[in-house]
C-alpha cells in the first residue's frame, strides 16, 4: 500500500514520500523500509531518533524530531490499530454454504453470508448479512446473529442466545450454557432451568475458549463495544456495562453488575450478586468480594517477593490477630495509667 493511500484512509497527514510502499507491521526497533510503526510519546523518543521504519505514527509533539517519513496523529496507538487492518486485510471467506454444513429448512440466512465445513444452524436461527460462521460451529434453535459478525471455528451458541451486530468470537467459545442455579433439597441437587437466554450487544469480542452462561429468568447481558479475552467465565445473570474489558482467566459470578468503560485485570475473581460502579480498574489477581461504589483503582494481589521474604511475610500474616490483640491490651495499658 502507498504511503499517502494510506495517509488518506486514515485522515492523517503524510510527513514524506507519498509513493513509498509499506507492506507490514514491525516492532519500533525493528522497523525497516516498507514497514509501519508507531511512537505514542516522548518516553520511546530515543529509540524513534535511531528508526528505520518505512513509516512511523507520531504524535504532534514529536513530529519536528522524527528522522523517518512520518503520519501525525492525535492518538498514535489508535491510529496504528486501524492502519493495520488495512495493511493486512483479513483473509476474506466466500459467500456460501460448505456442503457438510446442515442448514434447518426455517433458519434464516442474509446476504452474503458465508458457512464453514460441518455447521448446523438450528430452526429458526437467524444469520445477519454478511456474517461468518467458521468450521464446526453450532447454532441452535432461535439464535439471532447480527450482521459482519464472525464466529471462529467451534463456537457454540445455545438457545435464546442474541449476537449483535460486528461481533468476534475466538475459537471455543459457548455461549448460552445451562447457569450454574441448583436448589438443595434432602435428595440433593434440584437443577434449576435456565431459560433467560444471553444477549451480546455490537462490537462484542470474545476471546478463546471463553464461556457465557445463560440466565436464570432474564437475560445474561454483555453491552455494546465491551472485550472479553480468553478463559473467562461469565456466570448466570451478570450484566457488564458498554467498553468495558475483562482480561484473560477472570471469573465472575451469577448476578454481578458491572459497569461501563471498566477495565478488570486477568485472574480476578468476583464474587456474584454485587455491584461494580461505572469507570472502576481492578488489578489483576484481585478477589472482589463487595461492591464497589466509586470509580477509582482497585486490587488485593500481594506482589512478587524472593521466596525467603514471601515465607517471612506469610509468617506474619498468619500472626495478624495475635499481633492485633497485642495491640490492643497495651492501648488500653496505656489509657489506664494515663487516667
Amino acid at each position: 500500500m502507498k504511503a499517502g493511500a494510506l495517509a488518506e484512509a486514515l485522515g492523517l497527514t503524510l510527513s514524506g514520500d507519498s509513493g513509498a510502499d509499506i507492506n507490514a507491521l514491525a516492532p519500533l526497533d525493528r522497523a525497516a523500509t516498507g514497514e509501519l510503526s508507531f511512537v505514542t510519546d516522548a518516553r520511546h523518543k530515543a529509540a524513534m531518533l535511531g528508526s528505520r521504519a518505512g513509516l512511523l505514527i507520531v504524535p504532534e509533539s514529536l513530529a519536528a524530531d522524527c528522522p523517518v517519513d512520518h503520519l501525525v496523529s492525535p492518538a498514535p496507538y489508535v491510529s496504528y490499530a486501524k492502519a493495520s487492518w488495512l495493511l493486512i486485510p483479513e483473509d476474506a471467506a466466500p459467500p456460501g454454504i460448505h456442503p457438510t454444513a446442515h442448514i434447518a429448512p426455517t433458519a434464516e440466512l442474509g446476504a452474503n453470508v458465508s458457512i464453514g465445513a460441518f455447521v448446523s444452524v438450528g430452526e429458526k436461527a437467524r444469520i445477519g448479512d454478511e456474517s461468518r460462521i467458521g468450521d464446526g460451529c453450532r447454532i441452535e434453535v432461535g439464535v439471532e446473529v447480527g450482521a459482519g459478525s464472525r464466529l471462529f471455528a467451534n463456537v457454540v451458541l445455545g438457545r435464546r442466545v442474541v449476537i449483535g451486530r460486528e461481533c468476534r468470537l475466538q475459537p471455543g467459545v459457548v455461549i448460552g450454557g445451562e447457569g450454574f442455579g441448583y436448589a438443595p433439597s434432602s435428595q440433593g441437587w434440584n437443577a434449576i432451568h435456565q431459560t433467560g437466554g444471553v444477549m451480546l450487544g455490537d462490537r462484542v469480542h470474545v476471546g478463546a475458549n471463553t464461556t457465557i452462561d445463560a440466565g436464570a429468568m432474564d437475560p445474561t447481558v454483555v453491552e455494546d463495544g465491551v472485550i472479553i479475552d480468553n478463559l473467562i467465565q461469565l456466570g448466570h445473570n451478570v450484566f457488564i456495562g458498554e467498553n468495558t474489558a475483562v482480561a484473560s482467566c477472570t471469573a465472575i459470578a451469577g448476578s454481578t453488575r458491572i459497569g461501563k468503560n471498566c477495565l478488570i485485570g486477568g485472574a480476578c475473581s468476583i464474587l456474584g450478586h454485587i455491584t461494580i460502579a461505572d469507570g472502576v480498574t481492578i488489578t489483576g489477581t484481585t478477589f472482589v468480594s463487595r461492591s464497589i461504589e466509586e470509580k477509582g483503582t482497585y486490587g488485593s494481589g500481594i506482589p512478587m517477593q524472593p521466596s525467603p521474604e514471601w515465607r517471612r511475610t506469610f509468617a506474619a500474616i498468619t500472626r495478624l490477630n495475635e499481633l492485633l490483640r497485642r495491640v490492643r491490651r497495651l492501648e488500653k495499658a496505656v489509657a489506664n495509667e494515663g487516667s
